[in-house]
């Protein structure tokens, strides 16, 4: 099992409504609110809260960002999209994974149809050897394929959805690999502990292909 660090990791999920919500009955001001109690203790202020408004149907977003704009929410009439980037330590992940909770448990939010989640990361190898080495696998030198990477479909024990998991090597750092997952949530508002089961599918997948994640003391 080669083990790796993660350097940067960031998470975007998109709740797609079963139904459309019209401007009138979106309550903008209301959710505004809960928004600014749920992230006022991460900075935000409330003229960091935009509601753009192209017409009084369907045409509309409310927005907001945090933590220098590498944090993004935004709620429409057809979904609402969290997406958060940059995220560089055990620390940062524990603040995207409330962020993302709160977004879940403070917002009076339509019936969820689904939810699409797409995660990557980039994490190195103690040094290029081990990179080589484990990358060894997929080559051919017969065919002249040098190295290659991983695009599989996996099951995990504690997600019931086929998770869509990639590896590449990193552009971002020599001695890493670019790791990306996606996946779906089908049953309503994610809530902490389908966060935390997610967060162990994904270590799950990464082990299928003899990879660990650095745990630090």
């Amino acid at each position: 099992m080669a083990e790796i660090t993660t350097k940067i990791c960031g998470v975007t999920f998109e709740s797609f409504f079963k139904k459309a919500v019209l401007f009138k009955d979106a309550h903008c001001d209301e959710t505004a609110q809960k928004c600014l109690e749920a992230f006022a203790s991460y900075g935000l202020k409330p003229t960091q809260i935009s509601i753009r408004s192209g017409d009084q149907t369907f045409n509309y977003e409310l927005s907001f960002s945090l933590f220098n704009g590498n944090g993004t929410f935004r709620i429409s009439a057809e979904k609402l999209e969290v997406m958060l980037q940059n995220a560089t330590s055990d620390k940062d992940l524990e603040i995207v994974q409330d962020c993302i909770a709160k977004i879940y448990e403070h917002l009076l939010l339509p019936e969820i149809n689904n939810t699409l989640i797409s995660a990557n990361a980039h994490a190195t190898f103690p040094s290029g050897e081990g990179l080589q080495q484990y990358l060894l696998k997929y080559s051919n030198p017969e065919k002249q394929i040098v190295s290659g990477g991983v695009i599989a479909y996996v099951r995990c024990q504690n997600w019931k959805e086929e998770i869509r998991f990639t590896i590449d090597k990193s552009l971002a750092f020599p001695t890493g690999l670019f790791l990306a997952w996606s996946t779906t949530y089908r049953d309503g508002k994610p809530s902490r502990e389908v966060l935390k089961n997610l967060k162990e599918a994904f270590e799950e997948s990464v082990a299928k292909f003899d990879l660990t994640f650095f745990k630090s003391a």
